[in-house]
């Protein structure tokens, strides 16, 4: 459902459903007196509330898009590895789980500056394990996996027509990311440390061609961006070092 009071302004709401399937697990009935593997596992089940909103503001200068959503995830399958069980691994409906949050983005042309450009986003979460179905593997109150509670990103463009009609443009972009576990079954979880990436760019672009300088990672920074423990041994993947390249486009 959409209104739009006007032609600057919309506000949505949506509801929406979703679930995967379940399956077999092949190490069924393994396990001790705590717990067994179970010979199937059923779907899970999730029910999205969201309220959005798309506005044009400052006479047009800036573009603000956002919204609030609340997320119910029920009989949450996960996939589980412990060699105390079995050496292969299964799938169970773990848990009952909560997701709350808020996210945005804007777009600012400031008009006291010609051919700058400002933009950024934004994520708040809130997650949290409401239930646990398997205690052995997931605990009541843990957060979801690769949910930080906040993450941003800013953009600073200055863009300039040249003399010989391209158009030339710096940037330099900042991102971060709260710490995150990789895992809501304990065993398998490894925690990654919070991080913060800059990059920038420059370059020259005409109707047909364009050429950019680019450097990521300014600063040569070790940031933890995926992993796993399994096997109990911390794996974790971490974004490319400082990387320094020159990029060129064409259009036949």
């Amino acid at each position: 459902m959409a209104w739009t009071p006007n032609e600057d302004q919309l506000y949505y709401v949506t509801w929406s459903e979703g679930f995967r399937p379940g399956f077999l697990n092949r190490p069924a009935g393994k396990g001790d007196d705590n717990y067994r593997v179970p010979f199937s596992f059923d779907t899970d089940n999730v029910t999205n509330y969201e309220l959005g909103w798309k506005l044009d503001l400052l006479d047009g200068n800036l573009r603000v898009n956002g919204d609030v959503f609340f997320v119910d995830v029920e009989n949450l399958q996960v996939g589980i590895f412990d060699t105390s069980i079995s050496n292969l691994f299964f799938s169970d409906n773990a848990a009952n789980a909560e997701v709350k949050g808020v996210e945005g983005e804007f777009i600012w042309l400031p008009p006291s500056t010609d051919g700058l450009t400002v933009s950024g986003g934004f994520s708040l979460l809130d997650t949290e394990i409401t239930e646990s179905f398997v205690t052995d593997f997931v605990q009541e109150g843990d957060e979801l996996a690769f949910a930080p509670e906040l993450q941003l990103n800013l953009q600073l463009r200055q863009e300039w027509d040249l003399t010989t009609g391209q158009i030339a443009h710096v940037m330099g972009h900042v991102s971060y990311s709260d710490e995150a576990a990789t895992d809501i079954v304990v065993p398998n979880r490894t925690m990654l440390d919070s991080w913060t990436l800059v990059g920038v760019t420059a370059g020259v672009a005409s109707d047909q061609w364009s050429a950019e300088l680019y450097i990521d990672n300014l600063f040569d920074k070790r940031a933890e961006i995926s992993g796993n423990a399994i096997f109990n041994v911390d794996r974790i993947t971490v974004a490319r070092p400082r990387t320094v390249g020159f990029r060129v486009s064409y259009d036949i």
